[in-house]
């Protein structure tokens, strides 16, 4: 079991006395994070379609071992991830979407990987975070429960980290600021060398032409088929995800192929963008008005290529 201390900072000195709703909340907030930071860090999603994983389940299954006076410290235990799913976790298995997989990653608890994501939010730059709108809600639901009656919320025991986590209420609007500024995922094709091929994992990571590394998610697979296209340049269409920076994060891929030569045009990451709202009344009288956007003739381009990049493909294929 992995141990963790969670502390309401500011209780009465010498007494157990707390709110049984903020303590109901204090633990619903660290398991409901734990799940979702857990799930983000392994699937690339931390809230998806249908039932959850039965190995989610077991790893959110926390036992409160004790509660002492003062400012109130909840004692938790946690067993880590390698000693729910063996195979999933366990020596040699690799797991990161995100990175250069960890050979201690098993070694955490779901506690420990919500810990460091929220490391991430209150202590680091925009660019280290690494979280989806959902989980980011979840990370403000935590910093919220130092606003019941509570001078604030400490985390202590996160693996790989030396010091206690401490949040407070003024960490809520900066919290909620990256969860409003990340962008939503939007429709994206983009075309790369195929790098990486995961056998036990449905994921796969793309090489862009700037040397940029994304991860992409691909549930349903041929994995000799892919097996054939790696080191070939390949294009991919699909939901683009982002991190609260703005910079591509992952893709989640729906269809995936062999690059044509007018498939160049998508090969760098594309932007987040607003959505343009097309008036569904200037479609072209005849396919000569070649000077029309390309937004006449699709609505809202799932891409960031001008309009002339995107005609000139049109060209290319005609």
């Amino acid at each position: 079991m992995n141990t963790h201390k969670l502390t309401l900072m500011g209780g009465g000195s010498g007494e157990l006395r707390v709110p049984a709703s903020v303590l109901l909340e204090a633990i619903g907030a660290l398991i409901d994070g734990a799940r979702l930071a857990t799930r983000f860090v392994v699937e690339g999603e931390s809230v998806r379609k249908g039932p959850r994983p039965t190995w989610l389940d077991a790893a959110c299954e926390v036992e409160v071992t004790g509660l002492t006076a003062g400012s109130a410290v909840i004692a938790v235990d946690a067993r880590p991830l390698r000693e729910v799913d063996e195979a999933r976790f366990g020596q040699g298995a690799s797991w990161s979407l995100f990175g250069a997989a960890d050979e201690h990653f098993g070694e955490q608890s779901a506690i420990d990987v919500f810990g460091n994501v929220l490391h991430a939010v209150v202590g680091g730059s925009r660019e280290d975070v690494v979280a989806d709108r959902a989980l980011l809600e979840s990370c403000a639901r935590f910093a919220r429960v130092s606003g019941g009656g509570f001078s604030g919320i400490v985390l202590e025991g996160i693996r790989g980290r030396s010091t206690p986590l401490k949040l407070t209420a003024q960490d809520v609007p900066h919290i909620e600021r990256l969860r409003d500024e990340t962008p939503r995922p939007q429709a994206a094709r983009v075309t790369g060398v195929l790098d990486t091929v995961s056998a036990s994992r449905s994921d796969v990571v793309l090489l862009l032409n700037d040397g940029t590394r994304v991860p992409g998610r691909l549930d349903a697979h041929d994995i000799e088929a892919l097996r054939r296209m790696l080191g070939t340049e390949v294009v991919v269409s699909g939901m683009a995800h982002y991190r609260p920076s703005g910079r591509l994060l992952l893709l989640d891929v729906e269809e995936l192929a062999v690059a044509r030569a007018e498939d160049a045009m998508f090969r760098r990451a594309p932007a987040p963008r607003r959505q343009r709202v097309v008036d569904p009344g200037l479609a072209p009288a005849s396919a000569a008005r070649s000077e029309e956007t390309a937004s006449t003739f699709f609505g809202t381009w799932p891409g960031d290529e001008t309009d002339a990049e995107l005609l000139a493909a049109l060209r290319a294929t005609a």
